[in-house]
């Protein structure tokens, strides 16, 4: 899982040394004190990092005591996971870790990662809940894995056939992440996904695209499927950019607009779990104002 040496849009440039670990929340140890715990919170801000690290600044971003960073940081070396730079002042990530990183991603399907993430979020919100994957070259979508509820659907996602990213939550929640010349490039190609030649209005699109950004997620009602209400948050991968769209579609019938604060809080938590998953370093500041149903969602 080798990290991105490049800046984003949405990331400050990275400092020539490299990014430096910063825990989220603010620096403070682990709940849990045991030794595997400490271990494995080192082990998730040295894989954040970009490039060298300093004892202090592990210490500093774990809440940890310097003397034991300093341990810990000995026994990660004399495995391999760590390894010391010339100058034995800071540390980089040892050809154990990567070794190890490498090996997971090598054998380890993105399906059986995807799935038990899937699985959570719809146990937790009792919907459907699917995985659509952004398909750059085709500047499509496909719905990819779903894992199903307690309650039957009505209606079922064609699976692994590219599909229009103008229309539904799925859609626009990867759309609202692009560049906007590949929006353009969107509305050149809709011809071959709409057999009426129907496309949005522009102008409303991106009052929408912006509002999904604010948000962090996507509703829509009935634009790709009649009678589908979906509510979806976008993944992003290793680079930071749009990977796909994780959240729900529920029938029309049973949708209550109270619930729409609830499936947008799983969908932005478990799209933001599979993010990280997959290596993304995006801040997680999306705006969490899901209970304003006028700018929440859109109908077609």
């Amino acid at each position: 899982m080798t990290p991105s040496k490049s800046a984003s849009p949405d990331r400050p440039g990275i400092p020539p040394h490299g990014r430096k670990p910063k825990a989220k929340g603010g620096a403070q140890a682990p709940a849990e004190t045991g030794t595997v715990a400490r271990v494995a919170l080192l082990l998730r801000l040295i894989a954040e990092c970009e490039g060298a690290f300093s004892l202090s600044d592990i210490a500093s971003a774990s809440g940890l005591p310097a003397p034991t960073v300093h341990r810990l940081l000995d026994l990660l070396t004399q495995q391999g996971l760590v390894a010391h730079e010339k100058s034995r002042r800071n540390y980089r990530v040892g050809t154990e870790l990567y070794r190890i990183s490498s090996l997971i991603r090598l054998n380890v399907p993105l399906a059986r990662m995807i799935r038990p993430i899937l699985a959570d979020a719809s146990h937790e919100a009792n919907e459907t809940c699917y995985f659509a994957l952004y398909l750059p070259a085709q500047l499509a979508l496909m719905y990819e894995s779903r894992v199903d509820s307690s309650h039957p659907l009505d209606f079922r996602f064609e699976f692994n056939r590219p599909m229009s990213l103008l229309w539904g939550s799925s859609g626009r929640v990867i759309l609202a992440h692009l560049p906007s010349e590949r929006v353009d490039a969107a509305y050149l190609q809709e011809s071959q996904f709409s057999r009426d030649g129907r496309v949005p209005d522009r102008a409303e699109l991106e009052v929408e695209l912006e509002q999904i950004r604010r948000r962090g997620y996507a509703h829509s009602r009935g634009q790709r499927v009649p009678g589908a209400v979906g509510v979806l948050a976008p993944v992003f991968d290793e680079n930071d950019r749009i990977y796909g769209a994780l959240g729900f579609t529920v029938p029309e019938p049973r949708f209550r607009e109270e619930q729409l604060p609830m499936l947008a809080e799983i969908a932005m938590r478990q799209a933001q779990r599979l993010s990280g998953a997959l290596g993304s370093r995006r801040s997680a500041s999306w705006l969490i104002d899901v209970g304003e149903p006028a700018d929440g969602g859109s109908s077609g």
